[in-house]
């Protein structure tokens, strides 16, 4: 997202990044939840 906005100079919409937000609330959960599962 980063990408699109400083070489494409696209501004991201809300919905792009609360996408983004989505992804990393996921991914924190991945990384940080409990192993004994």
């Amino acid at each position: 997202l980063m990408w699109l906005w400083a070489v494409d100079s696209v501004r991201p919409t809300l919905t792009d990044l609360l996408g983004v937000g989505v992804c990393l609330i996921g991914t924190s959960i991945i990384m940080f939840g409990p192993r004994n599962a």
